[in-house]
């Protein structure tokens, strides 16, 4: 038996988190009621060095309770959705460190800059298979996937390129968006669908974003400063029309966006 003193040096760590183990029902100790010691085993000791490895291995706290008490075949289980989980993020911080070598020392001295012409024109009226969510930035390119799934399992006929409209940000959290992606079709005969409508004729403005999305706000700002400018008002949500996006290249600086929006006179 080892009194916490003791029981912390001897598997490295503070009598702080032995506490802490304690409160969350990781770590059991025996406790003298007269004295309030605390006193560990060498059952205990196995026990830290399973949380250790938990810990090394990204587990949370609440994970690392139920990981305890599993047995082997549940544990791989486990392990084999936390390597994925790994996995996603490992790639994910791989995307981010090339984003900022780029910025560090750019693999390509010549630098493309968004002019941000704004065009004016009607748009026409047209009939598009739509799937509405609200969504992250990650599950919206699994939107528009699953929008094509639904394209091709309708074999519908397209008419244009496929698009995002955003409807609103969540107050909540600012990384998900109310959004609707739309595959404009053509139809012959009448579908009925409830996914399926009818886009009215409108007066349209339109502008060419270059690159990656992170500075995309720039292309809407225009926007709205042409608008105000020639006396018309934005009338409901913008529109991102992806004319290359990661379906067509991996190379975020490539990237072409139409972001559009109609317009009303003031």
């Amino acid at each position: 038996m080892y009194k916490i003193g003791e029981f912390s040096k001897i598997n490295k760590i503070s009598q702080r988190m032995l506490r802490y183990y304690d409160e969350k029902a990781l770590l059991t100790p025996k406790k003298d009621e007269l004295n309030g010691y605390r006193y560990y085993t060498n059952d205990d000791i196995e026990i830290v060095n399973r949380i250790k490895l938990l810990r090394k291995y990204h587990f949370s706290m609440d994970e690392i309770k139920n990981v305890l008490d599993m047995d082997s075949k549940a544990i791989k289980a486990l392990y084999q959705q936390k390597i994925a989980e790994l996995n996603e993020k490992a790639m994910e911080y791989t995307h981010v460190i090339e984003e900022m070598k780029k910025v560090i020392e750019p693999a390509n001295p010549i630098m493309k800059a968004n002019a941000y012409d704004v065009l004016w024109g009607v748009r026409k009226p047209f009939h598009a298979l739509c799937l509405r969510r609200v969504v992250d930035a990650d599950d919206l390119e699994l939107l528009m996937n699953e929008l094509d799934a639904s394209v091709n399992e309708m074999n519908l006929m397209l008419t244009g390129k496929h698009f995002a409209i955003f409807h609103s940000i969540e107050e909540k959290d600012f990384y998900r968006y109310d959004v609707e992606v739309v595959q404009p079709i053509g139809l012959t005969t009448e579908v009925k669908d409830a996914r399926i409508k009818l886009f009215e004729e409108t007066n349209y403005i339109c502008t060419v974003h270059i690159g990656n999305y992170d500075h995309i706000s720039y292309a809407y700002s225009a926007l709205y400063d042409w608008a105000h400018s020639n006396g018309y008002h934005l009338e409901g949500p913008f529109i991102e029309k992806y004319y290359a996006d990661e379906f067509v290249t991996l190379d975020k600086d490539a990237f072409v966006t139409e972001v559009g929006i109609a317009i009303k006179t003031s």
